[in-house]
């Protein structure tokens, strides 16, 4: 079964369990399945990040259509976050789709 693996950067604003909270507690993103939250490696994916929000999927989803439910459920939870802020990067481990949320960094 695909996994969907949500890493959200500590600079979010969004606690993993707040995120997996929100995710159950959504009619959409709940009938995609379960949220956990699982403790990881220190600094695995990024600085400061101990936990990830873990997702059996039980159906295949479009990048975007991914995206646009990870970015509205961090900021319901986050409402002074504009949209515009995040950043989200997806890449495949096997047979898990990992999300990594970031606030979008300023290039100038």
């Amino acid at each position: 079964m695909v996994r969907l693996v949500v890493a959200v950067d500590p600079a979010v604003g969004v606690e993993p369990a707040t995120l997996a909270k929100a995710w159950d507690s959504d009619e959409e993103s709940a009938a995609l399945g379960a949220a956990s939250v699982q403790r990881t490696a220190p600094e695995t994916f990024l600085p400061g990040l101990a936990e990830l929000v873990l997702v059996p999927l039980t159906v295949n989803l479009a990048s975007s259509l991914l995206y646009d439910l990870v970015r509205r459920l961090v900021v319901q939870q986050r409402p002074a976050v504009d949209v515009t802020e995040l950043e989200l990067t997806e890449t495949r481990s096997g047979d898990d789709r990992v999300v990594v949320v970031r606030v979008r960094r300023s290039t100038s």
